[in-house]
């Protein structure tokens, strides 16, 4: 095949797949890769054709092999890995998703990015001593990042060291001292995810203290209460948010019956909903959460009222 030849193949494989041809592309893209072995090219619009047409698994089998070549090159291209990267995360494949991040670590273990790759993979895998591992070593080679050590204190509290992931935190804060209510919003929802609530509420009321005019803040503080029961105060938190988000106030209202839902508190959240529902009349799924709320609480008749009237206040 000459070299006008191969350019209307190409060109014709290119064609079928704007036409959404897949099946046609690929056979005409097969026969070039087996024609020239050693032109990736070939292997990369197989593996993005067989990836558009839906089949992952062959997508995946392509990228592979250009993996296998890229993990040989002495500069690491990472474009089959990125890909990989991105289709193990969709497919939340993750051990295949730690393999990939290992092998390529262990060709570039000085590689600042693979490594972010590695603790990440790690960290959607469960295995956070080993994120833990590798956040502490990025934070030795970078010990001025503050986002590294944030990542370290998200390890290190997900493994249940908390004193000390808060301790990565604040020596992040500590590098980044304008960054200090976001780092330790950040902590309080690892606290939070991890089950420590009683930790995770000291920190969010060091944010609510950091910066008094956000009601998210305000909102987070409140969830941390719930978890500890700590109902009249939780309420407290949510109504310093409406006071200084009034437009939001179903919003924020709604989150906090769903909050005393999620708790069990189920009659305490008709009342939230039902606050909610006296905001924003016309929301329709404020309405349905407090139907769901009075069911659950015993309400039946209530519930049906709620939704039997769907223009009009309950």
């Amino acid at each position: 095949m000459n070299d006008n030849d191969l350019e209307r193949e190409r060109d014709l494989a290119e064609e079928l797949l704007r036409q959404k041809h897949y099946d046609q592309a690929i056979a005409i893209y097969r026969k070039l890769a087996e024609r020239h072995p050693g032109e990736d090219s070939f292997l990369l619009a197989l593996a993005w054709a067989y990836h558009d047409s839906g089949d992952m698994a062959k997508a995946v089998e392509y990228f592979s092999l250009l993996l296998e070549k890229e993990l040989k090159l002495r500069v690491f291209t990472g474009f089959a890995f990125d890909e990989l990267v991105r289709i193990y995360t969709m497919l939340a494949q993750f051990d295949n998703l730690i393999d990939i991040c290992e092998r390529a670590v262990a060709v570039q273990p000085e590689d600042i990015a693979l490594l972010t790759e590695l603790g990440s993979a790690y960290m959607k895998g469960g295995q956070y001593g080993q994120a833990a591992a590798v956040y502490r070593k990025m934070t030795g080679m970078e010990p001025d990042d503050s986002v590294f050590s944030s990542l370290l204190g998200d390890a290190l509290i997900a493994v249940g060291q908390t004193a000390e992931g808060e301790t990565a935190y604040r020596r992040a804060v500590e590098i980044e001292p304008s960054g200090q209510a976001s780092f330790l919003f950040r902590m309080a929802n690892r606290l939070m995810d991890s089950g420590y609530y009683d930790l995770a509420e000291k920190a969010y009321a060091e944010c609510t203290a950091s910066r008094p005019d956000d009601p998210l803040y305000k909102c987070a503080w409140g969830d941390s209460l719930i978890k500890q029961a700590k109902i009249e105060e939780a309420l407290i938190a949510y109504d310093q948010a409406v006071l200084l988000d009034p437009l939001s106030a179903g919003a924020y209202l709604n989150r906090l019956g769903n909050s005393l839902a999620k708790a069990g508190r189920h009659r305490e959240a008709t009342e939230a909903f039902g606050k909610a529902v006296a905001r924003d009349p016309g929301n329709v799924i404020y309405r349905l959460h407090m139907a769901e709320s009075c069911r659950a609480a015993g309400l039946f008749d209530e519930a049906a009222r709620i939704l039997s009237e769907p223009g009009r206040l309950p």
